[in-house]
């Protein structure tokens, strides 16, 4: 399994949240919004060099600013 954050996946492919670097508050922010270790997630899009980044998780659709989904380290094949 290769290691990448959220930002570094290219679009349509699927893994599965690893770690997140970031104090309570940022890990609380993210399970609230069903970001959790372990949780499967598929990038669908990446705007512009530091835009947003757009993953789907479930059947929910999110939008995450460049800064957070930095600080989220993925598993993938």
């Amino acid at each position: 399994m290769k290691k990448c954050s959220l930002v570094q996946l290219k679009p349509d492919n699927r893994a599965r949240v690893a770690e997140i670097h970031g104090g309570d508050n940022l890990r609380n922010r993210l399970m609230s919004m069903g970001i959790y270790k372990g949780k499967e997630l598929v990038k669908l899009s990446h705007i512009g060099l530091r835009g947003p980044v757009v993953v789907k998780i479930g059947r929910g659709i999110l939008a995450l600013g460049h800064g957070v989904a930095a600080k989220i380290i993925l598993e993938h094949e």
